[in-house]
């Protein structure tokens, strides 16, 4: 009997309310999902590319200078 007393005093949420919760909660979601995506294109795909670009420069600028690759870049034997 106490448990119906203790319910009934509690505020009920309405369809409209439980509705504008959901969508509220769900923004957030889409928000946290979007900067997800921004900090994983900046940690790692941008690095990737620039890795990309970079590495056969420095392999060359190294090759040259420690007189590994003869001219033309190919290994020497």
């Amino acid at each position: 009997m106490e448990n119906n007393q203790q319910n009934s005093n509690q505020p009920t949420m309405t369809q409209e309310q439980m509705f504008q919760e959901i969508l509220k909660i769900s923004r957030q979601t889409r928000n946290y999902m979007k900067w997800q995506l921004y900090i994983t294109v900046v940690l790692i795909v941008l690095p990737l590319l620039a890795m990309a670009v970079m590495l056969p420069l420095v392999m060359k600028s190294l090759g040259t200078l420690g007189g590994v690759y003869g001219p033309g870049g190919t290994f020497l034997q």
